[in-house]
């Protein structure tokens, strides 16, 4: 009996648990919703009564919010909007915003053009530093890690907040990016010898693949020139040697590509942890 009373006690403790974590899960949706709504609303007022500050100021906010669910699209939206009204010195933080964006959604050339165009015509000190460090993130993200280096390093020179820990701490983070491999190496070592540019993309499965199908029709061209079957040799030279030849010299270059971006995004996990703590 003793034991069935505890059972249903304990049922009834995690009903009213789970109860308590939907009611506070309802209650936060829709307090974010009551916020969301009287944004619109206070929008549409300083719309309509011509308040630019003040719109710029809400689409901000609301470009924040849509940022913070990755609602991406919609963000854009309100940046652009932000842009439209803003004036100087905030339109070009809004630029700013907006490029950011652009990086976070893979838009790298658009980002770096409008980017580069700040960082040398603005004369604003904080804006030319927080330009230098998007772009520091932009080259890291590219995997162009030296001009990365610099425009970060920079970010700070800007601004007088440069210190030899700094850049010795970037120097750390940056090193793993001297031991990417060159696709054009991979390439060229398994045109004369099959399998060795897996190797040197450290791709094992990729190597004995290479080797062993190099291998059986190395060994099934052997045997005809040997028996002086020398149509069925042409025939294996002609095609499957050359196809599968030409499959294990891109296979190579895509090991590099594989091993390299594996390199690099351990990098930029890293660096951008330490950059997000600065």
């Amino acid at each position: 009996m003793r034991s069935r009373s505890r059972s249903r006690s304990r049922s009834r403790l995690r009903l009213r648990l789970s109860s308590f974590v939907i009611l506070l899960l309802l209650a936060n949706f829709l307090f974010a919703n009551d916020k969301l709504i009287s944004l619109y609303a206070n929008r549409m007022k300083a719309e309509e009564a011509g308040l630019k500050d003040k719109l710029v100021l809400i689409d901000m906010t609301l470009a924040d919010h849509y940022l913070s669910v990755s609602d991406f699209k919609t963000a854009r939206i309100f940046l652009e909007n932000s842009i439209v009204n803003a004036q100087e010195p905030m339109l070009t933080d809004r630029k700013l915003d907006l490029y950011r964006l652009d990086i976070i959604e893979g838009e790298m050339g658009r980002a770096e053009s409008g980017l580069i165009n700040i960082y040398y015509y603005t004369k604003d000190i904080d804006q030319r530093s927080r330009t230098s460090l998007l772009l520091g993130i932009l080259n890291a993200l590219k995997g162009d890690y030296e001009n990365s280096r610099e425009f970060l390093i920079q970010s700070l020179k800007i601004k007088e907040l440069w210190t030899p820990e700094f850049e010795i701490s970037i120097d750390s983070l940056l090193q793993d990016s001297k031991k990417r491999k060159n696709i054009e190496t991979a390439k060229w070592l398994s045109t004369f010898f099959p399998g060795t540019g897996q190797i040197y993309a450290q791709n094992a499965k990729g190597a004995i693949g290479a080797i062993g199908i190099a291998a059986f029709w190395g060994g099934w061209f052997v045997y005809d020139i040997v028996q002086q079957d020398y149509y069925s040799a042409a025939l294996v030279l002609l095609w499957p040697w050359q196809r599968y030849h030409r499959g294990n010299i891109q296979n190579a270059g895509h090991s590099v590509e594989t091993y390299n971006a594996l390199i690099e995004d351990g990098i930029n996990r890293v660096l951008l942890e330490y950059l997000s703590e600065k």
